[in-house]
């Protein structure tokens, strides 16, 4: 467990960019391997763990100890490379116009959420996830759930609000759920169970996955603009498996802490019509 990079250091600070969320730039797609600590240009930043600094860029400062390494990106350096340094001592100030601190905890080789528990602390989820949308696709496009036959996609949009609120002009945007999981059902019967193949979880993603979990029409935060978190929950899933008549698919939202949101989407099976 360690604190956060500013002042104070034992009360949590605004997020607006959560781990693993979509990075997308042109035809990059990307998982984001940190979090976006949101802070006035200029803010102090330090160190949450002692060891030795790195110097990877003009703005950025990672600071080493062991297999344990903390980064700091968009951070105009007031250190050295191959510094020492302790925790809590001064590694530079948040440079204009990033609005924030890119932060990343990597450990024994992996990318690691800091807002798993045990990590970045005191931290405290208030708001709940929510799922917005169901769509049952087929090459991009809607279907209508009145009438569903052959192989669809799944997809589901769903988000969640920061626990605390970020300053303009990135104030009231989204930031995307841990972990989306679905089921079907029949007459208040589970006909086919929870399965859960969207996990943002604790570790990185790796690049390649990102166009299996994001679905097209996905966009990321930008200054002023929301974005909008698209998931796959299956691809060309077959509803012949399933006779023919109405069913329900249920889709949940959850985060880290436990907070939990649902949607439900009536849909009907006609493949022998």
């Amino acid at each position: 467990m360690y604190s956060w990079p500013l002042e104070p250091f034992d009360r949590a600070h605004p997020v607006r960019g959560y781990f693993n969320d979509p990075r997308i730039s042109g035809s990059s797609r990307a998982f984001h391997f940190g979090i976006d600590i949101a802070a006035p240009n200029g803010t102090p930043v330090y160190a949450v763990r002692g060891g030795v600094v790195h110097l990877g860029g003009p703005r950025s400062v990672s600071v080493e100890a062991g297999g344990l390494c903390f980064g700091y990106w968009h951070v105009v350096p007031a250190v050295r490379h191959r510094q020492r340094v302790r925790s809590r001592q001064l590694l530079g100030h948040v440079e204009a116009p990033w609005l924030h601190v890119h932060f990343a905890e990597h450990r024994d080789g992996v990318y690691v959420d800091p807002l798993r528990p045990g990590a970045l602390a005191p931290w405290r989820d208030t708001t709940r996830p929510r799922v917005t949308r169901i769509a049952l696709s087929r090459n991009g496009r809607a279907l209508s759930p009145a009438a569903i036959s052959g192989a669809v996609d799944v997809v589901a949009e769903a988000h969640q609000m920061p626990g605390l609120g970020v300053p303009a002009p990135w104030d009231g945007l989204p930031v995307t759920p841990a972990r989306l999981r679905w089921r079907v059902r029949r007459a208040g019967r589970t006909v086919r169970p929870w399965h859960t193949p969207v996990d943002l979880g604790e570790e990185l993603l790796p690049r390649e996955a990102f166009r299996r979990i994001y679905a097209p029409g996905t966009r990321q935060n930008r200054a002023g603009k929301p974005g909008l978190y698209r998931f796959f929950l299956a691809h060309t899933w077959s509803t012949s498996l399933l006779d023919d008549g109405p069913y329900t698919i249920e889709v949940e939202a959850s985060d880290l802490r436990g907070h939990a949101g649902r949607l439900a989407l009536p849909f009907t099976i006609a493949n022998n019509v």
